[in-house]
């Protein structure tokens, strides 16, 4: 076992070191190292020219004298804790050396040079800091001079010093390790292997500058040799893999890198491992294991790889199985090699094989602590690997680089590439500055690299070429106009003259066509007159033809009418049969009604009309005759001629009958009613056809008309038409002269329209003309100016993202902008990055797509449309990606990294070209996606893959990917920053302003908002639109083809351009008045967004006080709209309370009062809500002093002063009495302020009144002396942190009432269903619980009153804890999708589910909710939630603390709310129970309460007064004891108060106490109350009696809120005094927290770093330190040990053991400081709190308890050494002991015991200590006690001790502590110990109590032992 001496532990332990040999290695002498390198250089050197191996001694002498100097010179330390220089470094110069070959060094100056080449790569390269290269560089020329003397140094030392073995090669054609002359020669080299490796390899764009080039050679220096391993240390984006892979190819080794994908694990790298080993080891394949830190996803990964480089040999690598599978395939090698094949050689032939061949080479960032934590744990990374520091380029290289790559611009005079290198060189360092200074003061972190370098010079090329390209096209273009707009013009003139010519054709054709036509006029007009007379009559036959067939229609419509009457009587005679007439016709008798049928029938077919006479049944019978002839007869009966007389015979004699109707007939004879039915209807149709007949007749005389008149008229016709054929022929002539005539005027038209047109085209576009001349004229200045221009905006772009608003305006315009006009860089003045990056037209369309319109949004746009890599947005309002999702609505996939296997969409989108967002990403990207980030693409033959994981993708360059986060200050590292444009969207309080001041109006005066809104889309659509219009004339005019004036679409088109612009231009004029008026309008309102976006910054900030305070934009926003919406006073009060309401609106300015007032409300009282107690008065000052700060009624300085508290130290103090030391010192400091420059002396003056003030019980609520009542509010503050500090936060919180009102300083109680109010499917309701608090309980009493129980199924509760959270989750899916409520408590205990599951859930929470669906979330809060819980799932919660309310009485209230009068009633000894449950919720609320005075056990406690530990008293016990109460006194006829108080003491309350003297005070507590009295009536403090007990609940409840004083600490039982300290501590935590709530403005001056801070007080502790006692000597000085002498050397023992420690680890610290050693974990944490002035940890686990800071604590440290050194000096023991000096003061008090016990023969287990107060100081006692020993360094708390009397007293006012005198500590016998009159005094050894008893002291007292118990009165051995 072997140790390293300058890392890790320096103990072992004696019982592990004696199994051991211990031989302690030292580093060999110079002779020794000589000898050894010396052969082996000489050695070497040996078969060289002799000129050249002479030299081999030197180059020896040289290496071993300069390592010895670096060694000496250059110490580990903290940051430089890989500088360790052994003889490794030795061994690796030698071995570089021994690469040289004859046949290339015959000269001296060569191996010199390679000797310089190696110790630079040895020594220079593991350089930190250029400082150290430098100093390196002075003592390596030193060196070189001495011993190189012979050669010409300017030989020896020419740059560049580069040596390679890919260059050159020896006759075998291996490399052979050579110089390379120059850097062309080099690069030339390298970038033909850079093209040979991107044809088969991923494409790398490397950039090989000088630097680069110079790490590909160290590179291949190390790779090249056997078990070579490289470590490369560079930020990230310093090229460190690339510049490996090229090494890697130029070596012509195989690259391996590990495929990280989300599910690889250890399994997956030991199986990577293996298959390198067998590729090495087996097959002999050279390969290099290439491995970045951020591949390290499992730090058990750096355990194989540090076995890996040490030894080879990974334990668990391989089964051995596997083992011998190795062995075996390198058997026969093995053999060949001459080497016994044992299985021992066989597997170390197969390790060296392995190291031989595998090359590891790593890649580290040197940010933050995790490289030196990783190579303290696995010393193998840096001892078994060449180390190559990445430096930061100097000046120079920047210089050299911009220059090198902006030479290949064209058109660049060499005078202004120099200016442009200088300037970008000067940007980038720039940036550096600024991100140091923008981590001061507004804590972001922000990296630059050189590949971010390398980034804005390539973006600065690619937009300078593009901008040149636009601006030509846009000048061909314009200068095509023009030359159009000339070419019209010219043809003008040429169209008047042929217009002329044109025009006298025309009047000749005119004149020939104008005789033609008066001829066809004469022709014409006889025509017309026959055809005129022709026309009467064709009118006159029409009219009789109209005529006849409207009568002929009449006709038809009659006879339509006698239709159904034929068919009805068709049908009578249808139903006829031969059978039915014969049967009527047989009938003798017929029935009545039938013969009356028969005798119409016979009527009806009268000949002639000639009716018969006999018509009786018998005439009939004859009349039917034969049946077949009458059925005949009477189908064909001539219906048209019936006889008028029958008709009317039959009608009048039978149709009038009743009977006559065939349904009645049917029933005597069915032959009959078809017969009757007949009848009727031949007399219907009779009527009809009288109407019809003349018709007809009058029918047929029209028609013969009609015919005699068509005769006529075709006659006529025929005349006619042989006159028309006549015209035609002459019209047809008068056609062709007419069309003649037109085509002349055609031509001459043509001719005028073209002219009209040129002329229209000219006119036109004068306007145009004119201005695109200017145009191009400006783009001719444009164009020189570009290279400016073009600098500022990809300057902007590669670097301005990650700032705010006030550092992009100081990069730009105090650093980039001053130093180009510095440099001469033309450019336009005025010019800003946004008019390089964007127009207003593309401004506008950001704005219409959703981007907010404020200039940081704007600036962010255009920072994302124009870089080239990734954007990334810090955006935890989420504006950012609400943009991205507007502006590519459903194309745009949006996933998060906790998607299982999200892999699969990214290879989906990039292969489809699929817009991709990763948003909410953490501080870290997965590994996996590297590629996508970096854009890392491989050429495939024509196609473009990328690499993801195991597998290769098609990369289509559609794909574009976007990254967000929500954190709002997330710390990248560099590589993230170097890989992608980090864009801050954080919002700025004027962005923010602007926004809701939208919001503001869009809710107050909709009209308004929606109009403004209305024309800022339709000015961003002008713009859009004009920009179109002129575009599209552009292109027309360049793409017209042929005769311009021709294209009439073209000039029309310009008319239609002309024409909207005109009206855009007059709409554009109008809407910006519009605009002007609407925004002057809308200013009204700012107020109430600038206090909305006050508060929101406000908000936003809380987390600085606790973790959990996390809001989202969106939460904030719905609360301050419903702040708007019950803010009375406005148009709609729907949601106003009703007697807020007013009965009409108020004017503007009341109505934004309200507004501010109410919106201000609501929030605070939302954020309250969420706010434990001891935050809200912190966040209500913020929230006075930011809007007082707002309307400059803030003096920053005052505000800062009475933040801080500054302290003049080491001033006289003039009134001692009166005014302590530290509030004297505070005066000082303030009389330095404005204003207060009278207080010192006012104080001494006025002392009498001051005093009188500072000795009030209240002085807030008192005027101030002297003049000093009219200062401000705000000032008197100041003087209250000044004189009395402990009333700081009663004046604060006065103070805030009188500026906002006293609602921000009540607590409003814990309101679940108002907050339910709030809540939506997708908004939890989160609950931090707190002692006593049932958060179950609430959510089950409101989801009852709601409807939500368990036992209906739509309520269930989840309590989180192993294994619960599936059901967790089912329940939650379950209500999700169905409705309910789900309540999971302690989601802390599940903390990974709850950040993992739980968080994704919620997050989509509000996706498919059901309405009626909440979630209840309840976590304790910090420092019980040791890990943080999900920053979105806080955010996206309503979070809601139910503490106990602070404060006496709302604790009282609190408690006697839980009872009602109904179980006061239920009791049968009402008035009894009454009293003594307000006795109980007292004792309760004193109980709780207590604790704010101070509770030892508690994190930091500096007190515990209130109680030695904390405890969960909560209303569980309350209503127990309660119960318990009602139950005794049902059951007892007396009150049995032992057994209440035993009941409630010992078991209810008393069992949660589990210390003896908190048991007591509980118990005195008690007593205090629990008495007969109390029936009486008795007065729980002054002026607070026991109220009647007649009074009802609600009476009482009255009582208290009316009657109970004001608080103070006599309600405990406590002195006033007690709250002193208390509030003490609150006032500075008070004041300490708002001012971490402060901005920094980074005006401090920069401090010593924490190394200086420490090594300035470890010299000073050295110093002091006294010496260790000699414990043999004291031991050998007596040979009676007795009690007290043992005790004597116990605590010298102990105090040995802590001056080691305290010696040893200051030793140490000193060396790691110096860099002797590399600093561990334990020397860090030390220096840490020497730094802070804190005692470390290391030596509080030896010393004893202790509050004190490290100054005090080492003067009391002293002081007990001098007490040892007093007592060991003779071991007699002291005359009075300073106890509080002893470790262990208890074995003191022992040694009291034992000495009595022995003196007086008593049993020790019987004998106890008493103590008795002297009335003597220390000086006043001349020798040591005889019955016991005198003590002193004692103090009292809570009393004092009235000397003269001997008893206890109370306190005096202000008087915390009190010294007591010397106290005797005897022993005696158990029985003899009884005191009565003495009060049982613990006695502890700090303030804190907690655990820290000694023992227990009796002090006189004429009380009793409640009132010093209940002030909670004890003795401490130390106080600070």
């Amino acid at each position: 076992a072997c140790m390293n001496p300058t890392a890790g532990s320096f103990n072992i332990t004696p019982r592990m070191q004696r199994h051991f040999v211990t031989l302690a290695v030292q580093m060999p002498g110079k002779d020794v190292i000589r000898s050894v390198f010396a052969q082996i250089i000489e050695g070497h050197l040996s078969s060289f020219d002799p000129d050249v191996g002479k030299y081999g001694s030197k180059i020896t002498d040289a290496l071993i004298e300069l390592h010895g100097s670096v060694a000496n010179t250059f110490l580990p330390s903290a940051v430089k804790f890989h500088y360790q220089w052994n003889l490794r470094e030795l061994s690796n110069v030698t071995q570089g050396i021994c690469r040289a070959l004859p046949e290339f060094y015959a000269d001296p100056v060569t191996l010199c040079r390679l000797w310089i080449h190696e110790v630079e790569r040895v020594f220079s390269d593991r350089m930190v800091h250029q400082t150290d290269i430098t100093k390196f560089d002075e003592m390596r020329v030193a060196v070189t001079k001495k011993y190189f003397a012979d050669e010409n140094q300017e030989e020896v030392e020419s740059r560049p010093i580069s040596y390679n073995a890919f260059m050159k090669f020896d006759s075998n054609d291996e490399g052979a390790f050579c110089e390379c002359a120059t850097y062309e020669k080099l690069n030339k080299t390298l970038v033909e292997k850079l093209n040979e490796h991107n044809e088969s390899n991923a494409v790398m764009d490397l950039v090989l500058f000088e630097q680069a080039m110079d790490h590909v050679t160290r590179v291949t220096r190390i790779l090249d040799l056997p078990r070579g391993n490289a470590m490369l240390v560079g930020v990230g984006g310093s090229g460190k893999q690339s510049l490996a892979k090229l090494a890697t190819f130029i070596c012509q080794y195989d690259v391996f890198q590990i495929s990280v994908t989300s599910s690889y694990g250890m399994a997956d790298f030991k199986a990577d491992l293996l298959s390198l080993y067998i590729k090495a080891g087996v097959k002999g394949n050279p390969v290099t294991f290439l491995m970045t830190d951020g591949q390290i996803i499992d730090e058990r990964f750096l355990v194989y790889i540090n076995d890996l480089l040490s030894s080879g040999y990974i334990p668990d690598l391989m089964t051995n199985e596997e083992k011998d599978e190795m062995c075996n395939a390198v058997r026969n090698e093995c053999k060949g090699a001459g080497i016994i094949d044992s299985p021992e050689n066989l597997w170390d032939f197969f390790l060296d094989k392995v190291r031989k061949y595998l090359h590891v080479c790593l890649c580290f960032s040197p940010v933050g602590d995790k490289f030196r934590i990783r190579a303290r744990n696995f010393p193998a990374l840096i001892n078994c690997t060449v180390i190559d520091w990445f430096q930061p380029w100097p000046h120079e290289a920047l210089v050299s680089v911009a220059g090198r790559f902006l030479a290949e611009i064209p058109d660049i005079e060499p005078e202004l590439l120099e200016n442009l290198q200088f300037h970008c060189a000067f940007t980038h360092t720039a940036v550096n500055d600024a991100s140091i200074k923008y981590l001061e003061e507004d804590r972001r972190y922000n990296y630059t690299t050189p590949k971010s370098y390398l980034e804005l010079i390539s973006l600065y090329k690619d937009m300078l070429a593009a901008k040149r390209s636009e601006l030509k096209q846009a000048k061909e273009r314009l200068e095509n106009g023009v030359d159009k707009i000339a070419q019209a013009s010219a043809q003008v003139a040429d169209l008047q003259v042929n217009l002329k010519e044109e025009q006298i054709i025309v009047e000749e054709k005119k004149a020939n066509t104008d005789a033609l036509i008066v001829s066809i006029g004469k022709e014409k007009a006889i025509v017309d007159e026959a055809v005129e007379s022709a026309s009467g009559d064709e009118a006159e036959c029409a009219q009789i033809a109209e005529e006849v067939s409207a009568f002929q229609a009449e006709c038809e419509e009659d006879l339509k009418a006698a239709e159904p009457i034929i068919q009805a009587a068709e049908a009578a005679l249808n139903s006829l049969d031969k059978k039915a007439l014969g049967e009527l016709k047989s009938l003798s008798t017929p029935p009545a009604g039938v013969d009356d049928v028969a005798s119409a029938c016979m009527i009806l077919c009268a000949p002639k009309g000639k009716i018969p006479k006999d018509i009786s049944w018998n005439a009939c019978k004859k009349f039917m005759g034969s049946v077949d002839k009458f059925l005949s007869d009477l189908i064909n009966f001539d219906k048209d001629n019936t006889p008028l007389n029958c008709v009317e015979k039959v009608e009048k004699d039978y149709l009038g009958k009743e009977n006559f109707n065939p349904e009645i007939i049917m029933g005597k004879s069915s032959a009959a009613a078809g017969l009757c039915s007949w009848v009727i209807n031949i007399c219907k149709y009779f009527r009809i056809y009288q109407v019809v007949a003349p018709k007809r007749k009058l029918l047929a005389e029209a028609n013969e008309k009609l015919d005699a008149a068509n005769t006529k008229l075709s006659g006529i016709r025929a005349k006619v038409a042989e006159l028309q054929a006549r015209v035609a022929s002459l019209e047809e002539n008068l056609m062709a002269a007419t069309e003649d005539k037109n085509n002349a005027i055609a031509a001459a038209e043509k001719t005028q329209a073209k002219a009209n047109l040129a002329d229209r085209l000219v006119n036109g576009l004068s306007g145009e003309n004119k201005r695109w001349g200017e145009a191009i004229e400006a783009f001719g200045v444009a164009e020189a100016k570009l290279v400016g221009d073009v600098l500022v905006g990809s300057s902007f772009v590669s670097y301005a993202g990650p700032f705010n608003t006030k550092f992009r305006e100081f990069l730009v315009n105090e650093k980039w902008l001053p130093d180009m006009i510095e440099r001469a860089i033309p450019m336009t003045q005025g010019v800003t990055p946004l008019d390089v990056l964007s127009n207003p037209g593309m401004r506008a369309a950001w704005g219409i797509e959703g981007l907010p319109t404020d200039p940081l949004s704007v600036e962010n746009g255009a920072i994302m449309t124009s870089a080239a890599r990734w954007a990334l947005m810090i955006d935890p309002q989420l504006q950012g990606i609400k943009w991205i999702k507007e502006k590519w609505g459903d194309k745009l996939k949006i996933i998060q990294l906790s998607k299982p296997n999200y892999i699969a969409d990214v290879e989906h989108c990039i292969e489809n070209g699929v817009p991709l967002m990763i948003e909410n990403l953490q501080d870290d990207i997965d590994a996996v996606l590297d590629p996508v980030v970096a854009r890392q693409t491989i050429k495939r033959g024509r196609n473009v893959v990328m690499k993801l994981g195991d597998s290769e993708v098609d990369y289509d360059p559609n794909f574009k990917l976007y990254l967000q986060t929500k954190l709002s200050n997330p710390h990248y590292k560099p590589e993230i920053a170097a890989q992608t444009t980090l864009v801050n969207f954080c919002v700025t309080e004027k962005g923010l302003e602007d926004q809701l001041l939208a919001l503001v109006v869009e809710k107050e005066r909709f009209d308004l908002q929606q109009q403004s809104s209305d024309l800022v889309r339709q000015l961003g659509e002008y713009t859009v639109q004009i920009t179109k219009l002129e575009d599209n004339l552009l292109f027309r005019l360049a793409n017209s083809q042929g005769d311009i004036l021709e294209d009439i679409e073209l000039i029309e088109n310009l008319e239609e351009t002309k024409r909207t612009a005109t009206e855009i231009a007059e709409k554009v004029v109008q809407a910006t008045e519009t605009q002007t008026v609407i925004n002057s309008t809308r200013e009204v309102y700012r107020p109430v967004a600038a206090r909305g976006a006050l508060m929101y910054f406000l908000v936003d900030a809380l987390n600085v006080l606790d973790r959990v305070y996390q809001y989202s934009m969106a939460n904030f926003v719905y609360i301050l709209k419903k702040g708007m919406d019950v803010t009375p006073g406005g148009t709609d009060q729907s949601k106003v309370a009703e007697h807020l309401r007013t009965s009409e609106p108020l004017s503007v300015e009341k109505r934004v009062d309200a507004l501010i007032e109410t919106t201000s409300e609501t929030v605070f009282g939302y954020i309250a809500s969420g706010l434990f107690e001891r935050h809200k008065l912190i966040v209500a000052s913020q929230l006075t002093m930011s809007v007082l700060r707002k309307q400059d009624k803030l003096q920053q300085g005052k505000f800062e002063w009475l933040l801080k508290g500054p302290r003049v130290l080491g001033v006289e103090n003039p009134l001692p009495e009166w005014i302590a030391q530290p509030n004297w010192e505070c005066v000082q400091s303030l009389r330095e302020v404005d204003g207060y420059d009278a207080l010192p002396g006012d104080l001494e003056g006025s002392a009498k009144r001051w005093r009188e003030w500072m000795e009030l019980e209240r002085p807030e609520e008192e005027p101030m002396p002297g003049d000093w009542k009219k200062y401000p509010d705000f000032e008197k503050l100041l003087l209250f942190r000044a004189l009395r500090p402990d009333r700081m936060s009663n004046a604060l919180s006065t103070f805030v009432k009188s500026v906002l009102g006293s609602f921000y300083v009540t607590s409003a109680p814990f309101d679940l269903a108002s907050s339910y109010q709030d809540s939506s499917p997708g908004t939890p309701i989160f609950i931090f619980l707190s002692p006593g608090v049932d958060v179950a309980a609430a959510v089950e009493s409101l989801g009852t009153k709601l409807g939500y129980t368990s036992e209906n199924g739509r309520y269930a509760a989840v309590s989180l804890g192993q294994g619960q959270e599936p059901i967790a989750m089912s329940w939650l899916t379950n209500f999700h999708k169905n409705g309910g409520w789900v309540l999971l408590q302690n989601i802390h205990l599940t903390i990974d589910w709850t950040n993992g599951p739980l968080e994704k859930t919620v997050d989509k929470l509000a996706e498919g909710a059901h309405a009626e669906f909440r979630l209840f979330l309840s976590a304790e809060p910090p420092p019980i939630l040791e890990r943080g819980l999900a920053i979105s799932l806080l955010q996206n919660s309503i979070k809601l603390t139910n503490e106990p309310p602070e404060g006496m009485k709302q604790n009282l209230a609190r408690a006697y709310g839980n009872f009602n009068e109904e179980m006061f009633e239920a009791c049968a000894k009402q008035a009894e129970f009454k009293t003594i449950v307000f006795a109980l919720c007292y004792f309760h609320a004193a109980i709780l309460e207590r604790k704010k005075f101070g509770v030892g056990n508690m994190p930091d406690a500096a007190s515990g007064i209130g109680w030695n530990m904390n405890y969960p008293f909560n209303t569980g016990d309350l209503l127990c004891c309660g119960q318990c109460v009602n139950n005794y006194l049902e059951n007892n006829s007396n009150v049995p108060w032992a057994d209440l108080k035993y009941i409630i003491g010992e078991i209810m309350y008393g069992g949660h106490v589990v210390e003896d003297w908190d048991r007591r005070t509980v118990e005195k507590y008690l007593d205090h109350y629990f008495k007969e009295e109390l029936l009486e009536g008795i007065d729980f403090f002054p002026k607070f009696p026991s109220p009647p007990s007649s009074l009802n609940h609600k009476q009482t409840m009255e009582y208290i809120a009316e009657t109970f004083p004001t608080e103070s600490p006599l309600a405990f039982g406590l002195h006033p005094n007690a709250e002193i300290g208390f509030k003490l501590r609150e006032a500075e935590s008070l004041c300490s927290s708002i001012l971490s709530l402060q901005p920094r403005d980074g005006s401090g001056e920069e401090g010593s770093s924490v190394e200086d801070q420490a090594k300035m007080v470890l010299d000073d502790l050295v110093e002091r330190l006294p010496d260790q006692f000699d414990l043999e000597d004291i031991r050998s000085r007596t040979d009676d040990i007795t009690p007290y002498i043992m005790v004597a050397i116990q605590e010298t023992e102990r105090m040995n053991k802590l001056l080691a420690e305290m010696k040893r680890s200051l030793a140490e610290l000193d060396l790691g400081l110096k860099g002797d050693l590399t600093m561990s974990d334990p020397m860090e944490a030390l220096m840490n709190a020497l730094a802070d002035g804190a005692v470390s940890a290391g030596w509080t686990k030896l010393a004893y308890p202790s509050l004190r800071g490290l100054g005090s604590w080492m003067v009391n440290l002293l002081q007990r050494v001098e007490q040892l050194q007093m007592w060991t000096a003779d071991l007699a023991t002291p005359r009075v002991v300073w106890l509080s000096g002893l470790f262990n003061p208890q074995s003191f008090l022992t040694a009291v015991m034992q000495t009595t016990a022995r003196r007086n023969d008593w049993p020790l287990d019987k004998t106890v200590v008493l103590t008795e107060v002297t009335k003597k100081n220390v000086e006043q006692i001349e020798s040591a006690s005889r019955e016991g020993a005198y003590v002193h360094g004692l103090t009292l708390e809570g009393c004092r001790f009235d000397e003269k009397v001997g008893v206890l007293e109370d306190s005096r006012p202000k008087e915390m502590f009190c010294p007591m005198p010397v106290i005797v500590i005897k022993a005696v016998t158990a029985d003899k110990a009884e005191q009565r009159d003495a009060y049982q005094c613990p006695v502890y050894k700090t303030e804190r109590r907690f655990r820290e008893e000694v023992f227990t002291a009796q002090l006189k007292s004429k009380h009793g032992q409640i009132k010093w118990t209940l002030c909670g009165v004890c003795l401490f051995l130390d106080v600070v």
